[in-house]
């Protein structure tokens, strides 16, 4: 196609803006009256006008005595009224996600009890936006925010990650989980690494601090057993398989067991909202990510 052919559609194409003046200009009776309604110049509404009737190869308007509808310009008036109101649906839609009365998000967490709080909040502040949530662990989670699959996440992390948008809520330390019957008041790093030690699945943050930890220290870690989530951890020690660790804001309230504290420099991370940085861009994560520091701040004073 010819650069002379591409002007010439460009020049011939039907905007919404010339539909409008069109529809005003009929619903008003004048082209005067147009300008008022659009809040334009009455020589802007004439010249779109003309050139709405020259893409459309006919005359829409009979300007004299008065403003009257030719029969092209009748069925393009239908036309136009249906274009428009679905535009208007469309605004009005977009108006309402933005301003959070409709749409969804989906959230990422690997520390519920830090990111429910935070949820809660979202839905008081917007009880019309739909929340779906994710559990999964730190790797599974960054993962899901590169894919899209969720748009913001709450977890635990030692730092903020390259290439994401990382807001710190809460530092927290790990802990050690024992049997109620254990008679420790705090434990060593070396006589942890012996175990038997209950651990979470390879990609959670808690594993990944305790052996960068034992690691540092050049030691390795026993374990006795790998599970899945907290709630098997939890069984597990308190069934005497071993112990486990745990971040000091998850503790578990539970009369079989015990946490005390890891002896010697402490092992910690941070709790983050996580979102990669063009989905700050979106309402719902700008104001979910707002939400959660806030509670973050209150919990803290």
């Amino acid at each position: 196609m010819t650069n002379d052919a591409r002007r010439g559609r460009r020049e011939g194409a039907i905007s919404l803006a010339a539909l409008r003046c069109f529809a005003a200009a009929v619903e008003g009776g004048s082209v005067s009256r147009a300008a008022e309604i659009l809040g334009l110049s009455q020589p802007t509404v004439s010249v779109t006008l003309t050139g709405l009737e020259r893409a459309c190869g006919t005359l829409l308007l009979h300007r004299r005595p008065r403003l009257a509808l030719t029969d092209a310009g009748q069925d393009l008036l239908a036309r136009a009224r249906l274009v428009l109101g679905r535009m208007d649906e469309l605004e009005e839609t977009m108006r309402q996600s933005r301003d959070l009365r409709r749409g969804s998000i989906a959230i990422g967490l690997s520390t519920p009890a830090h990111a429910m709080p935070c949820i809660a909040a979202l839905m008081a502040a917007h009880p019309e936006l739909r929340v779906r949530t994710r559990l999964g662990n730190t790797n599974g989670l960054l993962e899901a925010l590169s894919a899209c699959e969720v748009e913001v996440a709450i977890m635990t992390l030692t730092k903020p990650v390259e290439g994401m948008s990382c807001t710190l809520l809460v530092t927290q330390r790990l802990i050690a989980c024992v049997p109620a019957s254990a008679p420790r008041a705090g434990i060593s790093l070396e006589d942890l690494a012996a175990g038997p030690l209950v651990l979470r699945e390879p990609g959670s943050m808690t594993r990944a601090m305790m052996e960068a930890a034992f690691a540092a220290h050049g030691l390795s870690g026993r374990i006795a057993l790998e599970v899945g989530s907290r709630e098997a951890a939890r069984e597990a020690v308190a069934a005497g398989i071993g112990i486990s660790v745990v971040l000091d804001g998850e503790a578990w309230q539970d009369q079989r067991l015990r946490a005390v504290p890891i002896l010697g420099e402490p092992i910690e991370g941070g709790v983050y909202a996580v979102a990669l940085p063009e989905s700050l861009d979106l309402p719902a994560v700008r104001v979910f990510v707002g939400l959660s520091a806030d509670a973050a701040n209150r919990a803290a004073t």
